[in-house]
This record gives C-alpha cells, sequence and structure tokens, in this order.
C-alpha cells in the first residue's frame, strides 16, 4: 500500500519574494525504494547533496531575503563565485534600491544604487566596495540591510558546503520547485562539522562564514530533485536566533520572534558563467 504525503508545487512569484503555494494529496512515491540518489539514511543523503550539486559546475540562482529582498543571478559552484542583482521589494520597494554583488572565493563586492546613495566608503570614482565577508557585511549594513546576512556567507553557492554538516535530518514530503520534482528535508547545519567533511580547497570561504557569523546550529530546509542536487535550500536569514528548527512552515522562534528565511532556488544547472570581480580602480577597500 502507497504512503499518502503531502506535495507542495513551491516557486518564486517574481520580485515580491514571495513564494506561492498550492497543495495536493499525493498517494504513493513518498516511501519504497525511491530516486536511487535518495535512498539511506537522511543525513547522508543530504549531505552528500552538496557534492552532487557543486559537481553541476554552474547554475543560475533566484535569492529571496524575508519579503523585502530579492534576487537574481548566476553562481560557479565549483569556483565558489557568483554576481547577482538585488532590489528591495513589499515594503520596502519604494526606497528604489537596487544592489549588484559579485563573489569571487572569499572575498565580494557590493554596490549600491537608489537615492540613499552607495555603500559608505564608496564615491562616485570608486562605486563598489570590496572585501572579506565579515568586514564587507559591517561596512555595508546600514545601507544594504538586509543584504548583509547574505553578504557574511560567502559566495552564496558556498551555502551549498554547509549541507555537509546536515543533522537532524528530517524527510518533509514531496514538493515541486520551478516545476522539478523535489524531495523536502528539514535540517540543522553544523558548520564545524560541514568544514571538516570538506575538501581542502572549500574550508578557507567556509572557515570565513565561520568567522562572520559563529559556530551556529543553523536551521534550514532543502529541496532535493531525483539526481540528489539541491534545487532549493531555505535558511533562517539570521543564524543567531535561538531556535532548533524551522519547523516546516512556522515561521516563529522559540523565543517568539518572526523567523526570517533566506530562500536560494537553483536552475539551468551547467549554464554559462562568466563572473568577472570589479577592476581595482572601481573598488573602495572595507576596513
Amino acid at each position: 500500500m502507497g504512503v499518502a504525503c503531502v506535495r507542495r508545487e513551491v516557486a518564486p512569484a517574481g520580485w515580491l519574494g514571495v513564494w506561492a503555494v498550492s497543495t495536493v494529496l499525493v498517494v504513493g512515491g513518498c516511501g519504497g525504494a525511491g530516486p536511487a540518489a535518495l535512498r539511506g539514511d537522511p543525513a547522508a543523503v543530504v549531505q552528500a547533496a552538496a557534492g552532487r550539486t557543486i559537481a553541476a559546475g554552474t547554475a543560475r540562482v533566484d535569492v529571496s531575503v524575508g519579503s523585502d529582498l530579492a534576487g537574481t543571478g548566476v553562481v560557479d559552484m565549483a569556483a565558489g563565485s557568483g554576481r547577482f542583482t538585488f532590489q528591495r521589494t513589499g515594503a520596502s520597494a519604494h526606497l528604489g534600491d537596487s544592489f549588484d554583488v559579485v563573489v569571487d572565493g572569499g572575498r565580494e563586492w557590493v554596490k549600491a544604487k537608489g537615492a540613499a546613495g552607495g555603500v559608505p566608503g564608496t564615491s562616485a570614482a570608486r562605486p563598489w566596495l570590496g572585501g572579506a565577508p565579515a568586514s564587507l557585511g559591517a561596512a555595508g549594513r546600514a545601507r544594504v540591510a538586509p543584504l548583509d546576512t547574505v553578504l557574511v556567507r560567502p559566495a552564496l553557492g558556498t551555502d551549498l558546503a554547509f549541507l555537509r554538516g546536515a543533522t537532524k535530518v528530517r524527510p518533509y514530503g514531496g514538493e515541486e520547485v520551478r516545476g522539478v520534482g523535489a524531495y523536502r528535508y528539514s535540517l540543522e547545519v553544523d558548520l564545524a562539522a560541514a568544514i571538516k567533511a570538506s575538501p581542502a580547497a572549500q574550508r578557507p570561504d567556509l572557515e570565513a562564514a565561520r568567522r562572520s557569523i559563529g559556530a551556529v546550529r543553523w536551521p534550514a530546509d532543502v529541496w532535493l530533485d531525483d539526481r540528489g542536487r539541491v534545487r532549493s535550500l531555505q535558511l533562517a536569514e539570521d543564524p543567531q536566533l535561538h531556535t532548533t528548527t524551522t519547523k516546516a512552515n512556522l515561521l516563529i522562534t522559540e523565543d517568539g520572534n518572526v523567523l526570517g528565511l533566506t530562500n536560494l532556488v537553483f536552475f539551468d544547472f551547467g549554464t554559462a558563467a562568466v563572473i568577472t570581480p570589479p577592476a581595482p580602480e572601481l573598488t573602495a577597500e572595507a576596513a
């Protein structure tokens, strides 16, 4: 007899950074053998998803940060580089802000445009602020928030490597992401474990993330396709909040705060990804 499960169809509603969700009941398909890449211990499946996705090389990524910021871009997951354009949405859309972000391993650049001007420390001649994730996030926080919560996590694509530290993994059910069937798991990221389990070449970026955000246990949800690749990754916007899990769709932390979420949706694996850092003469250095 099949196992009943819930399937939700999940897709970002344009620049609104809001997730359109419809729910249907599916019988079967959640238990049994399932795709080979998703068989076995759920923690091992999610941990392996990092390497499977990074092996795809490149992808396009849509990003939403809470309900007030959304962006799109491209990442070279193997190189740990990416470029993105963000703009304010929802209640913040009237500010008219947009932000360009370039990531190259453990170094990042951000440029702000809008009525409030550029990022502090930049000028018309040097519109980009560059530096290590921690310094860039701190220097630009007042101008770019909540984008600073993303900047302190190097490469955005590096978020995939966080999954190597997946603990307390709980299968949630089948869903669709941008029309692709996927399986959702709730988990906590043990960043120290992720660093230990990653190849030596990828550890410096993860170490930079740990210096920026601390050795937290980070609540997350991930959606994997039938090849075991990440199609969507949802993380608490602020990893310092006291919570143990996103509890599927419950958006209140254990200490009663609203749990803002950062969502990354990966698609078009293998797409062309030309990522060029801003020229030095256009860059001001973050202190």
